[in-house]
């Protein structure tokens, strides 16, 4: 007799197959499930965080050294000329690529007029283009209302120092800042004419350890 032949086996493979086949399809779905959860989770962190990534640039800009530096125009100290009028100290040394910011107290007050034009009656070469004169800020002064000034030269950095207080104190406090660059040295000098001689340039103005000092900028 022939026996019929039993389709039961290949119904089970095909079972077995599509049973298979879900599994993978399901395994599939489910890392696309698993991805999308932590890219969204990411993308989510990042919206809500992301201003932070400004904050190693920030943190670079506030690593720049910023110094500060205190210096005088006395006038009639022990060992002086007579009312000649000088830098102390009359050697600064600052770092290089740095922030400086200078606290010039003058005690040789009074107006002595720089020539009508002169170039030396504007702040320049500082931060902002700003100077402070006891807490007052001013970008230039009258040609005659002048006392002295700090001028770098090389730098191009000057700063006029009034010849007036409004304290009522007898000297007067200006601040102001600037940045160095690389190493190297520099020289200070007034020149506002408030020397000896006709007219001014003389005595004080062209003798070393009076209104002239040196800058230096040490890498």
């Amino acid at each position: 007799m022939t026996q019929p032949t039993s389709t039961a086996p290949r119904h089970q493979g095909q079972q077995q197959r599509s049973s298979s086949a879900f599994i993978y399809v399901g395994l599939v779905f489910g890392m696309l499930f698993c991805l999308g959860i932590i890219s969204g989770t990411y993308f989510s962190l990042s919206a809500v965080f992301g201003k932070q990534t400004i904050a190693p640039v920030a943190h670079a800009a506030q690593l720049e050294r910023h110094v500060q530096v205190n210096l005088n125009i006395v006038i009639n100290q022990p060992g002086m000329q007579k009312d000649w009028p000088g830098y102390a100290p009359n050697t600064l040394v600052v770092p290089a690529n740095s922030i400086v910011t200078v606290t010039l107290r003058d005690d040789d007050m009074g107006d002595t007029p720089l020539p009508k034009g002169s170039p030396f009656t504007t702040v320049q070469g500082v931060v902002g283009g700003v100077a402070y004169a006891d807490g007052h800020a001013y970008t230039a002064l009258a040609p005659d209302k002048i006392a002295h000034t700090f001028t770098i030269p090389q730098l191009h950095i000057n700063v006029p120092l009034p010849g007036d207080t409004t304290t009522g104190k007898p000297y007067g406090v200006v601040t102001f800042t600037f940045r160095t660059g690389a190493a190297g040295s520099y020289y200070f000098q007034c020149f506002d004419p408030c020397g000896t001689g006709a007219n001014g340039w003389e005595g004080a103005m062209v003798t070393k350890g009076y209104m002239h000092g040196t800058l230096t900028v040490q890498g």
